[in-house]
């Protein structure tokens, strides 16, 4: 019996996505939880959509509302994604929420964080794309890397198919995880991963690397209200070249280092929850009810 795929599959079936239809637009979500605060996550990575980091989500929920912005790599501008989601908390009714964001999924939160400011409690970061309106050397080479790469996809696949590179990860997860049922979870979730996946995600990220650049006065209202995880990961999508840069965007952030990769953060989210629950404030002791 393989409890953490058991785990996995009741989630997503306890749990099922909804839709909301506003202005011709439609995002998927899930909403659960208890409390009085809301977070509301874009999280995922690379291979890796949102539904990977259940164990994250369940563990948020027993404290705060949960709101999981699903298949965030799907065809609807980032300004409409956006609009989209203040809308769905307002009808929610919820006036301030706190984002957290990881890889392209933060740069989304950033977005959200600037242009609906008035909703945003705090934002969390975690291993994410940021392009600052003043470059420095490092973010810039690490910024038109990404775009090169976009750029060349259709390309690249011709030479090397997507199987190619996901036997790749999985290759690369076998050395990292040991235990044989947290492979068989991770397989899975590669598994799924498809080309149109992966075009329509690069879409996204192309659009906040080509047209969203940020400065120190957009999130001056989020003084010591941003929380930044950083540590050693390598995920192509984000990471520590970009953490100075997002350091020097925030008015004093709060900076946490969490031992552990994107891999094992699917496995064991607690490094990363007792850090978010000190700082939304909220007593893990405590009932939420």
């Amino acid at each position: 019996m393989n409890q953490i795929l058991e785990q996995y599959q009741s989630f997503i079936k306890k749990y099922p996505k909804k839709a909301f239809h506003y202005r011709g637009d439609v995002i998927n979500y899930r909403l659960f939880g208890t409390g009085q605060k809301m977070i509301v996550l874009f999280v995922g990575s690379s291979m890796f959509s949102s539904e990977a980091y259940f164990k994250l989500q369940e563990q948020l929920a027993t404290h705060m509302q949960v709101l999981t912005i699903e298949d965030i790599s799907m065809k609807i501008t980032i300004e409409r994604l956006t609009d989209s989601i203040s809308y769905l908390i307002k009808l929610l009714e919820f006036k301030k929420v706190t984002l957290l964001g990881m890889s392209h999924g933060g740069g989304l939160a950033q977005v959200f964080a600037r242009e609906h400011a008035s909703q945003t409690e705090g934002l969390i970061l975690y291993n994410t794309l940021t392009k600052p309106k003043e470059h420095n050397d490092i973010s810039e080479k690490a910024i038109n890397g990404i775009l090169q790469t976009i750029s060349e996809l259709k390309e690249l696949r011709k030479m090397m198919p997507l199987s190619v590179i996901k036997k790749a990860l999985t290759d690369q997860i076998r050395q990292a995880i040991e235990d044989e049922d947290a492979f068989d979870l991770f397989q899975l979730l590669i598994s799924k991963y498809s080309e149109n996946d992966e075009r329509q995600q690069m879409e996204i990220i192309k659009d906040l690397l080509s047209n969203y650049t940020f400065e120190k006065s957009d999130f001056k209202f989020l003084n010591y209200r941003s929380l930044i995880f950083y540590g050693y990961d390598d995920d192509p999508l984000g990471g520590t070249n970009l953490i100075e840069s997002l350091v020097d965007l925030m008015t004093n952030p709060m900076l946490r280092f969490i031992d552990t990769d994107r891999f094992q953060l699917i496995l064991d989210p607690e490094p990363m929850i007792d850090a978010i629950f000190e700082f939304m404030k909220i007593d893990k002791q405590k009932s939420a009810l």
